[in-house]
């Protein structure tokens, strides 16, 4: 993991959440080299794997956000949750697939989300708006109808499960059918 603290650009901050009543904040962006990043998370197990994974998920390269959300979706750490949950802001739907695919797996652990969601309603709000933003500049062709694109499939069924009152109707979640 030292390796990952020398990078040609600084990380930039990003948010702070609340998890099961405590603080967590997270970065916005990082810039690690590809391969030491890799090497990191290959040579780390445990909470460390899991945290290197975390930051992985941050990298300015979207194939390595979406390789390292790809593991990370199969962890239950309820402090890897706002990692996973960021990315629906993502405008690379092929990440917000990824999400919307642990969010609808009927086996996954949802408590977290759910814990997640009522924690942090005003993040939950803000991504909305993010994903809506996307939705309307990169993929409104795509997905004609707002509510099919996946991170607002994904939103509204994790605040569906949480209670929290969403902008989605009520409905079965899932991947959206393509056109």
């Amino acid at each position: 993991m030292r390796a990952l603290q020398r990078g040609q650009h600084p990380a930039v901050p990003g948010h702070t959440f609340v998890v099961q009543g405590r603080p967590l904040q997270t970065l916005n962006r990082v810039y690690y080299d590809i391969h030491a990043l890799t090497s990191a998370i290959r040579a780390c197990e445990g909470n460390l794997r899991t945290w290197a994974l975390c930051l992985g998920t941050r990298h300015h390269d979207g194939h390595v956000r979406e390789a390292c959300l790809r593991e990370l979706a199969r962890h239950d750490r309820p402090w890897a949750i706002p990692f996973v949950v960021q990315l629906l802001g993502d405008y690379v739907v092929e990440i917000v697939l990824v999400v919307l695919a642990a969010v609808a797996d009927v086996d996954a652990d949802v408590a977290g989300y759910v814990d997640f969601a009522r924690e942090n309603p005003g993040f939950m709000a803000t991504t909305r708006r993010r994903a809506t933003s996307d939705w309307d500049c990169y993929y409104r062709s795509r997905y004609p109808l707002l509510r099919d694109y996946p991170a607002i499939v994904a939103l509204d069924a994790i605040e569906h499960m949480s209670g929290v009152p969403g902008k989605g109707p009520k409905r079965e979640f899932g991947p959206p059918s393509q056109p």
